[in-house]
């Protein structure tokens, strides 16, 4: 889960930074796209909000050991940089994002692949910088035009056809289109989470001795969002019992979300964005949806039809136009990431 500004007028050259990041951002893009499938087969077989739960009791050690190797006591040496531990303002801004880009995102992302295909939902999810721009005209007065209006209309009709034309008829429709409404509401928390998560750093320029990056916001974020879920995990263990438990393909998933699609892809991820820029590193983003139809295809047997292929090109095109227009970031995210 992540969240990363994009300037459309950055100059990066797209293959700049040697073929080992660019192989690592591929592998990322890869993972996540899978990570679509194991929602999926994490979401059916374990009560919602204690699979989320888990899945952060395995990735929030993982990202304190991390962030403690690489932007702790040897990293304070090097650049003199405090690591970041977050207080007042910082803490009310983080607690906030922890609701939104963990409690909510993940609540609504499980119960969502519940419901509704694993190909179908990685689609959906990348609307999730149209719901950034929508939000930022909402919250913080950004002008709406007339080129970011088609844009986000594009993409919405891109979401329209995905949800009511789905190849996954297996699925029943109604159950089907609650799981992609589902969906929406989770693009929609992470797109909140990532505009707060610009005024922390926008509050904390990289050139103060506060080691405040994207990665230590995110590791705060999930240690309090983790704690929040904790009382509804809790609800599933008394009204499911030990059912609840995973079986050992269910825990292999939930290890493959927690190591993979949350951990290690996001340290990846930002050391991509690091060698060649963000939006060098965001254009492997949008691959994301073809990994994860095509994991749900040969992994879970689902259906691949037209509405998936124009519904992506709607939503690619019009967040491209929204983008363009607005100056808003891309989030890879979980969630178009997480999944």
């Amino acid at each position: 889960m992540a969240a990363t500004e994009i300037s459309p007028a950055e100059s990066t050259p797209p293959f700049a930074g040697g073929w080992l990041v660019h192989s690592k951002l591929l592998l990322v893009v890869a993972i996540w796209g899978l990570g679509w499938t194991a929602g999926r087969e994490v979401a059916t077989g374990m009560p919602e909000a204690f699979a989320a739960w888990l899945r952060y009791a395995m990735a929030v050690p993982l990202f304190f050991i991390w962030i403690i190797w690489k932007e702790g006591d040897l990293s304070q040496k090097a650049t003199g940089k405090r690591l970041f531990v977050p207080r007042g303002e910082d803490f009310k801004d983080i607690a906030i994002m922890a609701v939104f880009a963990t409690v909510l995102y993940q609540l609504f992302f499980m119960h969502g692949m519940a419901r509704t295909a694993a190909g179908d939902a990685s689609v959906i999810i990348t609307f999730n910088p149209g719901f950034t721009s929508l939000i930022a005209i909402l919250l913080i007065g950004r002008r709406m035009t007339s080129r970011l209006a088609i844009g986000l209309l594009l993409g919405l009709a891109g979401v329209a056809i995905v949800t009511g034309w789905s190849p996954n008829t297996d699925i029943p429709a109604e159950q089907r289109i609650l799981g992609d409404i589902l969906i929406m509401f989770a693009a929609a928390s992470w797109a909140l989470s990532t505009i707060i998560m610009k005024r922390i750093l926008e509050r904390n320029p990289s050139e103060s001795r506060l080691a405040v990056t994207p990665l230590s916001i995110i590791v705060w974020t999930s240690f309090l969002g983790w704690l929040m879920l904790t009382p509804f995990a809790l609800y599933d263990l008394w009204v499911v019992g030990s059912e609840a438990m995973p079986n050992r393909a269910e825990f292999l998933w939930l290890a493959y979300l927690a190591i993979f699609s949350t951990m290690l892809s996001y340290v990846w991820f930002a050391d991509g964005v690091d060698k060649i820029g963000p939006t060098a590193a965001a254009t492997y983003v949008y691959l994301v949806p073809f990994f994860g139809i095509l994991s749900g295809w040969l992994l879970l047997s689902e259906s691949i039809g037209w509405s998936l292929a124009v519904g992506l090109g709607l939503i690619l095109v019009g967040v491209r136009m929204a983008q363009s227009e607005s100056n808003e970031a891309l989030e890879d995210s979980n969630a178009v990431s997480l999944g």
